[in-house]
């Protein structure tokens, strides 16, 4: 099962998303849940036509931030108890709103992660990033903040150095370790700090820390593409968007981190400038 999820005023964007995995062959007998975190009549009822099962997540535990915070953080919070909410599936693959598909091979690759090691996921690290030329002190002082927000100084002074994994598409097998150790990591968080990162905080805890490193398949960047670390370029002749270094593999999944682009200026292969569509369509 493919899930994902929004509030209203995230539902263009996630139109793209259920559209992107719809649209292809691949997509059109997969099962598709979402979780409802604030949308209209009229959005649900659009909804109706694209996905299988809709459900509204509550908060599972009591934690002291939660009457401060967006209601549509229950979707972020709601994602270490997936089975929970779509019972009766092998792989439970999750992709943001921001994200969206374009080439179905990092679909079927998260999947055979998921079905390998038990998480399949893909860190904040390649060389098409502009992350790694110059910019990794800063993160690091960053991911060292975040950190010691959610679980104290102890745990910042452990993580702040690793890649961070991103939680914007994952896929995990129903019988995989992890759901429990993220619940009770991303649990054990709320009660010092209550953000958009806790969950993936939470799962980087329980990955790097609570033994579950060797039972996670790290994925190539493409099939997870963070745009805010840097464009892809643009294939003309396959029409689409690619890594920027040989050999040029198309992006899986489009992930629109941090800026919500829409048209943008990215090098095409030989090195011109042209005008796409970040969003799903390319119109």
């Amino acid at each position: 099962m493919i899930v994902t999820g929004a509030d209203a005023p995230f539902f263009g964007l996630v139109q793209g998303t259920i559209r992107s995995i719809r649209d292809k062959p691949q997509g059109r007998g997969v099962a598709l849940g979402f979780l409802d975190l604030g949308c209209t009549p009229d959005q649900l009822a659009w909804l109706a036509d694209w996905v299988d099962v809709i459900v509204q997540p509550e908060w599972r535990f009591p934690f002291p931030q939660q009457d401060q915070i967006p209601s549509y953080l229950k979707g972020s919070y709601a994602r270490p108890h997936l089975p929970e909410y779509f019972p009766g599936y092998q792989t439970y693959l999750w992709i943001d709103a921001d994200a969206w598909v374009q080439d179905w091979s990092a679909v079927a690759l998260l999947a055979q992660g998921a079905k390998l090691r038990g998480l399949a996921i893909v860190p904040q690290i390649d060389r098409g990033s502009t992350l790694q030329y110059g910019g990794m002190f800063y993160e690091w002082q960053i991911t060292y903040d975040w950190y010691q927000a959610d679980f104290g100084e102890q745990v910042a002074q452990q993580l702040w150095s690793y890649p961070m994994l991103n939680t914007g598409a994952i896929a995990l097998h129903r019988d995989a370790p992890h759901w429990q150790v993220w619940a009770d990591c991303l649990q054990m968080g709320l009660q010092r700090n209550a953000s958009h990162l806790s969950e993936q905080l939470a799962l980087n805890w329980a990955v790097y820390k609570h033994g579950l490193f060797k039972q996670t398949e790290m994925l190539p960047a493409w099939c997870n593409w963070t745009c805010h670390w840097g464009f892809p370029r643009w294939d003309p002749d396959r029409a689409c968007l690619v890594e920027p270094y040989l050999p040029h593999t198309p992006i899986g999944i489009v992930h629109l981190t941090a800026t919500k682009y829409e048209r943008v200026a990215v090098l095409t292969l030989e090195q011109q400038p042209m005008e796409v569509n970040l969003r799903y369509g390319f119109v």
